[in-house]
């Protein structure tokens, strides 16, 4: 039987593991990316079929593993697999009620004191980022705020140059500022009355 060491592989090392048939390393990483990813299939979709892309990401990173390299970054790697799926499996015709209902639910919105409130939370403006954003500026922007991701990595994943990634960037947080203000990242605010915290989801 397979054990894990007592020491915290990285990502990379895991992945070169289970690409050997260890199944304890594949289940740590799963272990490591079940919350982020989750987290962002909710923003790439109706919040409830997250649940069931998320196993279909799990599922489709399993079957090609023997495709990840190790000069890789891993994360890089299965965010890609995730961002794919998602689209793939939110291609097919969904009833426009859904996301009606999406909305509702999460933004709730009980009346204008309670709208205001909402507005300075990170779910509110998460969701504003939802209706506004198209789908490549929303994903660049949550990998680059939320998961920490460099440029070069959010390229790779939406399949883009640096360049084209910087400037959509750029006009995301443009179309955004009106709701969000400064968008910089965490410590770098010049705006510390609206932190850049508050847009992490």
């Amino acid at each position: 039987m397979q054990t894990l060491p007592h020491s915290s592989p990285s990502n990379e090392d895991l992945a070169a593991r289970a690409q050997h048939g260890c199944m304890p390393s594949f289940e740590e990483l799963l272990r490591r990316f079940q919350v982020p990813l989750l987290h962002f299939l909710r923003r790439a979709g109706p919040e409830y079929d997250a649940e069931d892309v998320l196993q279909e990401t799990f599922l489709r990173a399993y079957s090609r593993l023997n495709r990840y390299r190790p000069q890789w970054r891993f994360s890089t790697w299965l965010f890609t697999i995730a961002r794919r799926t998602s689209i793939n499996y939110h291609r097919r015709p969904q009833p426009a009620a859904d996301d009606d209902l999406m909305r509702r639910v999460v933004s709730p919105t009980a009346g204008p004191e309670q709208y205001l409130v909402d507005a300075e939370s990170r779910q509110y403006l998460w969701s504003a980022a939802a209706r506004i954003l198209r789908e490549e500026e929303l994903t660049a922007l949550w990998l680059h705020y939320v998961e920490a991701m460099p440029v070069a990595e959010i390229a790779a994943v939406l399949d883009r140059s640096s360049v084209a990634v910087k400037t959509m960037m750029f006009r995301a947080r443009k179309k955004l500022l009106p709701l969000v203000g400064d968008l910089e990242p965490e410590g770098r605010s010049a705006r510390p009355a609206r932190p850049a915290a508050a847009f992490h989801g």
